[in-house]
């Protein structure tokens, strides 16, 4: 079965609209370079007549004609804006190569001048990367070495500097690939963080709204229990569903606290914490099915670390629940919870031989909102992470799908 992630889903639009927008965009830079590249010929060569300066008019021409039809083209298709990503390499480039074969017959050391196209061909390939895919990007380095080494053969040049010129243009095109990925990875970062900016004012707004009138409803079910108990016997028709509205108006709040401590982050209150008594105490409030082995083991010397006990509680609960709930229905399962100390260092472990992560799990697994269970919210390891960092600390995970999962939680001691 295909599962298609909304957020993926959008995240490409958006970078699709991004290159569409730098391909109109490129177009009229160049479009604009290539007419002051034109009348510096024109003045020159036409107008104060130095011989030194005539060029292929023909190919100016053809070049400009072609370039207004794309470009009024373009503005009324996005099928030919995107196709505008090739006119580096396709139209520029040509265009390039053919006024300086111009440029030969006018000097008398065609080698003097023959390297002077290699700017011109760097520049459009850092153009070209603001828009184009990586396999793109790629033609267009091609043509510029190919176009560049052909016209230092014409010229009579070194064989030493045709390597040289392809070496130039390949590191060129590779560091603006890399460019324009970091670019896009940048895009992605903060189209994420102002959608985690907006959840955490929303969050703020909509938790705090939403309590009293769940506190109104849990108190209204709780008189409403205690009545039917006062006058006799409760028919089961009616205690099934008061039972399911209290648990669910007890997940409601569960997530509306879930949002709240997302959406806050509060200044810490750190006192020593015995670490083996946390520990047992967080494994004693999960529930720990029949076909679940649990297992709990605290090194000697552990002792005392100063923590925000109550933060700490919420973060080894969330981690060892998880951890139960990645064991299948079907088979036996192990979980195990160790603690031990390092020089400054105190290091939790949480492990299971459960399902496991793929690798696009793990690297969208401590992002808000996104979960692999049904009835999840996506926030309990956004929390997990945010209140390690808040106490100084890190936390990081070992997994891989059949063999289990390792989150091993670091907390300066």
């Amino acid at each position: 079965m295909t599962v298609i992630d909304p957020e993926q889903v959008a995240l490409a639009a958006a970078l699709s609209a991004e290159r569409l927008l730098n391909a109109r965009r490129t177009h009229r830079i160049r479009l604009v370079g290539v007419t002051l590249f034109a009348a510096l010929f024109l003045v020159l060569g036409v107008v104060l007549g130095d011989p030194a300066w005539r060029t292929n008019w023909v190919a100016l021409g053809s070049y400009f004609g072609l370039a207004a039809a794309l470009d009024v083209s373009a503005r009324r298709s996005d099928l030919v804006a995107r196709w505008l990503t090739l006119a580096p390499a396709l139209l520029d480039m040509p265009l390039v190569y053919l006024l300086q074969r111009g440029q030969y017959a006018t000097t008398p050391t065609p080698s003097a001048v023959a390297g002077f196209t290699l700017g011109p061909f760097v520049l459009l390939l850092a153009i070209a990367a603001l828009s184009v895919h990586r396999w793109q990007l790629a033609l267009a380095a091609v043509v510029a070495a190919t176009l560049e080494v052909l016209l230092q053969v014409e010229a009579g040049v070194s064989v030493g500097a045709r390597v040289s010129a392809v070496v130039v243009v390949g590191l060129s095109a590779a560091v603006l690939a890399y460019a324009s990925e970091r670019l896009a990875a940048l895009l992605v970062r903060t189209s994420r963080q102002q959608k985690l900016a907006a959840l955490g004012q929303l969050s703020a707004g909509v938790g705090h709204d939403l309590r009293n009138p769940l506190a109104a409803v849990a108190n209204s079910i709780f008189v409403l229990n205690r009545r039917l108990e006062q006058a006799g016997p409760v028919d089961e028709r009616l205690r099934e569903p008061l039972e399911l509205a209290k648990r669910e108006l007890a997940a409601c709040q569960r997530i509306i606290t879930d949002l709240l401590d997302y959406a806050r982050e509060t200044r810490l209150e750190l006192e020593p914490i015995d670490v083996r008594a946390l520990i047992d105490e967080c494994v004693g409030l999960v529930f720990v099915p029949a076909h679940v082995g649990l297992t709990v083991e605290v090194a000697t010397g552990v002792g005392l670390v100063p923590l925000a006990r109550d933060r700490v509680r919420q973060v080894l609960v969330n981690l060892v629940q998880n951890a139960i709930e990645a064991i299948p229905d079907s088979r036996r399962g192990q979980v195990r919870v160790a603690a031990t100390r390092e020089p400054g260092v105190l290091l939790v472990t949480v492990a299971d031989d459960g399902v496991g992560m793929s690798s696009q799990t793990r690297a969208r697994i401590f992002e808000p909102l996104f979960t692999t269970k049904k009835q999840g919210t996506g926030l309990g390891l956004a929390i997990v992470e945010s209140l390690v960092r808040q106490h100084g600390g890190q936390v990081t995970l070992d997994s891989a799908p059949g063999k289990g999962t390792t989150f091993t939680v670091r907390l300066p001691a």
